[in-house]
């Protein structure tokens, strides 16, 4: 028994956490940060196929979560995830975000769901479930998203819309 614990535990454990993750642009020297995330908890788990993070906020209250600024190319702040619980998948460059995930963009575009995906490298998120996505213009709801990591342009499957037309002045 005591050896299915040991698989189960984590290799690190951390409280407190502000975790970044840098990228090095093609032909430069510096880093730059793409997403700093800060929550209650993050245990590491280094096995033999992939290491990965979870963070999590306090498992004694409901209202802690994990909140995460995503950086664009030029470092701006792009966007801010607030979740439940979030995986990163080092090997991957793979974050997974699940619970009650929100989404909003600088553009003030809001998209929500239960489990979000982005691909960093691809710099492309996905949401395989039911998603939500409000804008000032429109609200549109759908399953499985396939979206730019600003939301500026995306593709759902199964969905309906709602859109606000601004009458012209004549």
């Amino acid at each position: 028994m005591d050896d299915v614990r040991a698989e189960d535990a984590p290799d690190e454990e951390s409280w407190g956490v502000h975790f970044v993750i840098t990228e090095v642009p093609i032909g430069s020297e510096q880093s730059r940060v793409r997403m700093a995330m800060i929550a209650d908890y993050m245990a590491q788990y280094e096995r033999e196929d992939s290491t990965y993070r979870l963070l999590r906020g306090h498992p004694d209250s409901l209202n802690r979560r994990v909140v995460a600024y995503l950086f664009d190319t030029q470092g701006d702040s792009a966007a801010t995830l607030t979740a439940d619980r979030v995986f990163y998948y080092e090997r991957d460059k793979r974050i997974e975000a699940w619970g009650r995930v929100v989404v909003v963009t600088r553009q003030d575009k809001r998209l929500e769901c239960e489990h979000l995906i982005w691909l960093e490298e691809k710099r492309e998120v996905r949401t395989p479930g039911f998603v939500s996505i409000v804008t000032p213009m429109e609200r549109v709801q759908g399953y499985g998203l396939v979206a730019d990591e600003d939301l500026r342009t995306f593709q759902i499957g199964r969905f309906t819309a709602e859109v606000t037309l601004e009458e012209e002045e004549q």
